[in-house]
Order: C-alpha cells, then sequence, then structure tokens
C-alpha cells in the first residue's frame, strides 16, 4: 500500500508540475521588450516620423487589442484597436508603432501600428507605458541626454534601462538613423516553448497506465 501512496503522490505532482508551467509561460505584454525608439527625426518632423519598435521574444503571439498606450502627461492616451492596423505581434517578431504610417511622409519606413496623433514622444523626457484595465503591464523611462537628433536608440540587451540603449548606426529611409521592423545592432532571440498542455495529459495517461498494470501484477 505504502508503494501505491508513493506512486500516485509521484504522479500527481509531476502532472501538478506540468500543468502549472503550462499555464504560468503564457505570454503577455508585460513580457515584451521595447527595442528601439525615434524620438527626434531630422529628415522629417517629429508630428511625422516618431516611432518606435517593440519585439516579441515569446514563442506565442502577442495580442495588443484594448491595451492602452500612454506616459505619465495628461492628453497622452491611446488605446490599441485594429482601426490602427495590426494587432497580433507574432513570435520573434519586431513590430513598429508609429504616429505616421504613410512612408512619402513619415521619412519613409513601414509602421505595424499608427496611433496618430494620440501619443507623441517628447526630446527630452517621457515614458512609454502600456497597461490593461487591472494596471501596468510594460513602461519604458527616459530623461534628458536619452534622445539623439535624426537617430533611434536601440536596445542592446534584454534588459531596458536607459543605460542599456545606444544611437542606431544603420540608415533608413531619407536618411535618418534607425533599424525600424528589423534586428539592429542586437539580435534578439525567441524563448523555448511552454510545456504544451497536451503533454500534461498524455504523462498523466501514461502514468496512469502504469499504475493500473502494476495493481494487476499485484492482485494476479
Amino acid at each position: 500500500m505504502k508503494y501505491y501512496k508513493l506512486f500516485l503522490a509521484q504522479l500527481l505532482g509531476a502532472l501538478s508540475a506540468c500543468c502549472i508551467s503550462s499555464f504560468s509561460q503564457a505570454s503577455s505584454v508585460s513580457d515584451l521588450l521595447i527595442t528601439e525608439i525615434m524620438a527626434n527625426p531630422s529628415a522629417v518632423s517629429d508630428a511625422n516620423g516618431e516611432w518606435f519598435e517593440i519585439f516579441n521574444p515569446t514563442s506565442d503571439s502577442i495580442s495588443l487589442e484594448g491595451i492602452f498606450l500612454s506616459d505619465d502627461g495628461a492628453g497622452n492616451n491611446h488605446t490599441f484597436s485594429n482601426i490602427g492596423g495590426n494587432l497580433l505581434v507574432g513570435s520573434g517578431e519586431y513590430f513598429v508603432l508609429a504616429r505616421n504610417g504613410n512612408t512619402l511622409t513619415n521619412g519613409d519606413f513601414t509602421a505595424d501600428y499608427v496611433y496618430g496623433s494620440d501619443f507623441s514622444l517628447t526630446n527630452i523626457d517621457d515614458e512609454i507605458v502600456f497597461s490593461d484595465a487591472l494596471g501596468e503591464l510594460l513602461r519604458f523611462n527616459y530623461s534628458s541626454g536619452f534622445v539623439v537628433n535624426g537617430a533611434s536608440m536601440e536596445l542592446l540587451s534584454e534588459s531596458m534601462l536607459t543605460g542599456n540603449y545606444a544611437a542606431s548606426m544603420s540608415t533608413y529611409g531619407d536618411g535618418d538613423f534607425g533599424t525600424p521592423g528589423t534586428a539592429g545592432t542586437y539580435a534578439f532571440s525567441v524563448a523555448p516553448s511552454a510545456v504544451p498542455l497536451p503533454g500534461a495529459f498524455w504523462l498523466f495517461g501514461s502514468g496512469l497506465l502504469g499504475f493500473v498494470g502494476l495493481m494487476r501484477r499485484k492482485s494476479a
């Protein structure tokens, strides 16, 4: 009987670990990285050429539907909707959000999503905040000295601290420096996949069959 109890405890523990792992690793906006920020373009005006880029380092697609974009000031608020463009950030995708999606007037880059005049980036200090009805999900703050005229600031590691950003050295479109929608100086990677839920059920089924076989041999 003690072997039966031990086996059952181990089986349930393994099943619980698999299920918890599968659910706890579900990807969300909080997993995104803000990888590049163009706050002060030179080839075009700020109102036309501002943009920033996010990267999805997870193995799942992440939806922006219903998410709020804001800073700490009043009047700089945007709610993501399909009116602005695509709402799904695919696994391993660099995703560009911009004030202006017209390549003829925005400095010649392609935007995945356009937030328009609802949100802007100052050249001195500002914040980029993603949130939902429950609270903040993702935030980046920058202060005086961070913004460079005519160049985006690229993230060089997976830690979003201002000291880990540097001015881009690659040109795009009408001559500003940046890599909108593509890997910059630092190429980010996708995290390993979480254990799929069906695998947990397979483990449970396999263990259950083994347990039944053991009980039959004992009763024979």
